[in-house]
């Protein structure tokens, strides 16, 4: 439980941080802003990281061997709710914009590169 703690706090925290320079961006840059898909695309990303880190704590202390499987499965299951629940709202106006597209993998590459983190380091405890 204590690292699931830890990995949700410095998953928001680098959310925070990006999400923050990422609409400093469509300050400066004048681009159309909405603050529930911000929200959206960050938020959806967030929830779907634990989802897939709390998966592979679980199988880490059954002492699974499948845990690269459940990664890439976990990024399936990502592009899977992309398409089902985030590219629908983005689309609603009929077009996918610039702006649309990075609002929902900006988050989830921050999400990606600290989940793989938290990966290596599960796995070299598993080896301990």
């Amino acid at each position: 439980m204590r690292e699931l703690s830890r990995f949700s706090l410095t998953l928001i925290s680098a959310l925070i941080v990006i999400g923050g320079l990422h609409y400093g961006y469509f300050l400066i840059r004048e681009l159309p802003f909405s603050w529930a898909e911000f929200f959206y695309g960050y938020g959806i990303n967030f929830v779907m990281a634990l989802i897939v880190y709390g998966a592979m704590r679980y199988l880490a202390s059954k002492k699974s061997t499948y845990l690269g499987f459940l990664f890439l499965g976990g990024s399936a299951f990502k592009f899977a709710i992309y398409f089902l629940l985030i590219d629908p709202v983005f689309r609603a106006d009929g077009k996918l914009s610039f702006s649309e597209f990075f609002l929902f993998f900006i988050p989830y590459l921050i999400c990606l590169a600290i989940e793989t983190l938290a990966v290596i380091q599960l796995l070299k405890k598993m080896e301990k």
